[in-house]
């Protein structure tokens, strides 16, 4: 049984450096120009989004695709694990729990190293969180890591469901803002994220499988 392999870490950043290049300069910028350009831009798509919706049934509706776009990774993995057809939908399982961990673990490391707040808790945006009060910091957001996450995952093993997947990551990321609990930035951030996070694990399983 392999144990850590190195030269398949390596062999995965090759790979696709191109795409983990762009995620990288992607995240920076939208950090960069949101918050040190022009916060204005920021500000205002929170507050433009966030008051599209005032019913409480509509809120409602916006807090659950985001939840869905969060939570979906859970019920796929058992599916997959579960009533796999063949061998590849057991590895699929595996390497969409392994892609969430690892995002999981470098959003809560970045949002602590970024340290930037969350639209309801600027005074001067009149923006009060929806759905739920996180206590966490903004920079990136979870929500949206984990839909592009998925639908990265999934783009790549499972052609036939790429759309599906890839609008309720977009979905995610704009019910986070329209909720109130996050800035067009957070979105943005967490979008590369999940996709370089989703690739390189994609890339990682390949490697893994067939070493040389």
């Amino acid at each position: 049984m392999q144990g850590f392999d190195p030269s398949s870490w390596i062999k995965s950043i090759h790979y696709s450096l191109r795409i983990f290049l762009v995620c990288l300069v992607g995240f920076l910028l939208s950090w960069i120009i949101f918050w040190h350009i022009a916060p204005s831009i920021n500000n205002d798509g929170a507050t433009a989004l966030y008051n599209l919706v005032s019913s409480n049934t509509a809120i409602f509706i916006v807090g659950s695709i985001a939840t869905i776009g969060d939570v979906i990774w859970i019920p796929l993995v058992f599916y997959l694990y579960v009533f796999r057809k063949d061998p590849y939908d057991w590895n699929s399982a595996l390497v969409l729990a392994v892609a969430m961990v690892s995002a999981m673990a470098l959003t809560t490391i970045l949002k602590l190293a970024f340290g930037l707040p969350r639209p309801f808790q600027d005074p001067t945006l009149g923006i009060t969180a929806r759905f739920e009060t996180p206590t966490d910091h903004g920079l990136p957001s979870g929500h949206t890591t984990s839909a592009f996450n998925v639908a990265t995952v999934i783009w790549t093993r499972y052609p036939s469901l790429r759309i599906p997947f890839t609008l309720l990551g977009l979905a995610t990321g704009t019910c986070m803002i329209i909720l109130g609990l996050h800035f067009p930035s957070d979105v943005i951030a967490g979008a590369f994220l999940g996709i370089f996070c989703g690739t390189f694990t994609v890339s990682l399983a390949k490697y893994r499988r067939t070493p040389s």
